[in-house]
């Protein structure tokens, strides 16, 4: 009949013809396929509304065209809404109805007006497809991967059911003709963003910014579309070792300006500048003296850094650790993340800086140290170490002796300490002084006896006496020879000989046992100097005065040289002749 009507309409028919519209709504009492409709709700299920369209059969439309972004129906029972009508019948007797449909054709109006007007839009990303997304902005339209700015929700792997703001950039009333970009919306957005900041932003202004990446020296600052710099120095008043100890990459913080560079676009931002300075108020907060706790947060070479408060750190120097040790290691008496208790020494407002003392909680034994012990008295300690000329011993709880190696023997000379003493060793030694300044008490060892060097050896050794020993060490100027035990003689090369030597290995080893006469005792420098050559030409001097006095001083010294070295040469070519007794031999 509808085709009849249509015919006759088309051929130009009559008065009597009937409109078909007019039929149709007759019919089906004014509804019309492919129309927006009014519908009642008259029952809510798991899965279904139920509504009256005013139709003698109720329409069905699926739960889930009822929802919005985050799964919340939007719908009621007795709300009335816009449906668009499918078909009126399907197979069961029912209305085919879509809410989804209306919303389409309703939005697709709005659209239309986003599109003319560039405006961006929110929408929800449902699904991945090949080249790109789906996403809902009221109707299902196409995001391509190229129009998709990834970083902005933390990669692909996590863009589905993410919203984000798009800008439509291909427009069409058909399914498909609608393309969106989300990256255009992101730019446009970031414009504005910074157009605005420029505007209005001023020093000293609180804004917030997200963390957009981190480094050694700072991090970057996300603050409306204008990335800035939040220097190290700028995040706390105490010390940061690494902003990753502050800040976390994506992460939401109020900052302050405190620089703006508008020809360059720089903008330096303070994390620190939020509080107070801690530093302004710290004499009248941590008043020198005082005793307080802390924690230690590190250790280095020459002390201990002391946290006392959230932007405040302090030194414990090694020198202010113990009264009596000399404290090398740190880290053997304290250990990081311990609390510890310690004294305020001293205040540095200017240069941020406060020094902590250990040892300054105890008394110090060094206030009567000289009352305890006495020059000459006899101590016994334990030996803990040697540097250089010195030997270090430990005795009466902690106290520290020094034991040089000048006051070890009077007479011995020591190269090197190693190996004279074993650590742990007990020792018994005599007190010479107290060191009040460097904290120490000098000790002796060979003050136990009498020095040999001021009268027995002067005596011994007087200048012309003759003596022998044996060389103990041959060098290239000299060589050194071996008196009595711990007592060594110096001869030169120059004395060495009576001609002048030029290799002092040829005329001299080590172990030779060797004659000379002293020409030179020094008992201020310890020395005693000794000459081969002076001692023949002694010799021959002697032989001389011998000489002279058995030829009434007649004669000279060559004739009593040509004399001696005639008769070793007739001893050596002549028998020996022995007289007979009572008579001379012929």
């Amino acid at each position: 009949m509808v085709e009849e009507f249509a015919g006759k309409k088309e051929n130009g028919g009559n008065s009597e013809e009937l409109d078909m519209s007019a039929l149709m709504a007759e019919e089906f009492g004014g509804l019309e396929e492919g129309k927006l409709v009014k519908a009642r709700i008259i029952k809510i299920n798991n899965d279904s509304v139920f509504v009256d369209v005013g139709y003698k059969s109720d329409g069905m439309i699926p739960l889930k065209e009822f929802t919005d972004l985050q799964g919340k129906i939007t719908v009621k029972e007795g709300d009335t809404v816009e449906v668009f009508l499918d078909r009126i019948e399907n197979s069961q007797g029912f209305l085919v109805l879509s809410k989804i449909k209306a919303d389409r054709m309703k939005n697709l109006d709005g659209l239309e007006d986003v599109y003319k007007n560039k405006d961006a839009i929110d929408g929800k990303i449902l699904r991945p497809i090949k080249g790109g997304f789906i996403i809902d902005i009221g109707v299902e339209v196409f995001l391509p991967n190229s129009q998709f700015q990834a970083n902005e929700v933390g990669g692909v792997e996590n863009a589905a059911g993410k919203v984000i703001p798009v800008k439509i950039i291909k427009y069409g009333k058909k399914k498909g003709e609608i393309i969106v970009s989300h990256k255009v919306a992101v730019l446009d957005k970031g414009r504005r963003q910074r157009k605005q900041l420029w505007d209005t932003v001023a020093e000293g202004d609180i804004r917030k910014g997200i963390v957009k990446s981190i480094t050694s020296y700072g991090a970057f600052i996300d603050v409306g579309g204008v990335t800035g710099l939040l220097h190290i120095s700028d995040m706390s008043w105490g010390k940061v070792a690494h902003p990753a100890e502050v800040l976390a990459i994506d992460s939401e913080i109020d900052v302050k300006i405190i620089k703006i560079d508008r020809e360059k676009k720089r903008i330096s931002l303070g994390l620190k500048q939020l509080k107070d300075d801690p530093w302004m108020k710290i004499e009248e907060k941590y008043p020198m003296g005082s005793v307080i706790n802390g924690k230690i947060v590190n250790i280095v070479d020459y002390g201990a850094f002391i946290k006392i408060d959230e932007n405040i750190e302090g030194l414990l120097h090694v020198s202010d650790m113990s009264w009596t040790k000399k404290v090398k290691n740190p880290s053997e008496l304290l250990a990081v993340g311990e609390a510890i208790k310690v004294k305020i020494l001293n205040v540095d407002k200017n240069n941020r800086k406060i020094l902590f003392g250990l040892k300054q909680l105890e008394h110090d034994p060094f206030e009567e140290i000289e009352k305890k012990f006495l020059p000459n008295m006899k101590i016994t300690g334990v030996v803990t170490g040697y540097s250089g000329s010195k030997v270090y011993l430990e005795f009466d709880n902690s106290i520290e002796g020094v034991l040089n190696k000048k006051d070890l023997s009077w007479t011995k000379k020591f190269s090197t300490l190693k190996g004279v003493f074993r650590k742990g060793e007990k020792l018994e030694t005599l007190v010479l002084s107290i060191d009040k300044v460097n904290r120490k008490v000098n000790l002796g060892l060979k003050q136990f006896t009498p020095d040999p060097w001021a009268a027995e050896i002067p005596e011994k050794y007087k200048v012309g006496t003759v003596v022998k020993g044996r060389v103990t060490k041959v060098a290239s100027f000299g060589i050194l020879l071996e008196l009595q035990p711990d007592l060594e003689g110096f001869i030169h090369i120059s004395e060495l000989a009576d001609e002048p030597v030029a290799r002092i290995e040829d005329v001299v080893k080590i172990n030779d046992i060797k004659e000379a006469r002293v020409v030179k005792l020094d008992s201020e420098a310890r020395k005693v100097s000794l000459s081969v050559k002076q001692l023949h030409a002694g010799l021959q001097a002697e032989e001389l005065k011998k000489y002279s006095d058995s030829s009434d001083g007649k004669g000279t010294f060559g004739d009593i040289i040509n004399q001696s070295r005639e008769q070793e040469a007739a001893s050596d070519s002549q028998p020996e002749i022995t007289a007979p007794e009572g008579g001379e031999g012929k």
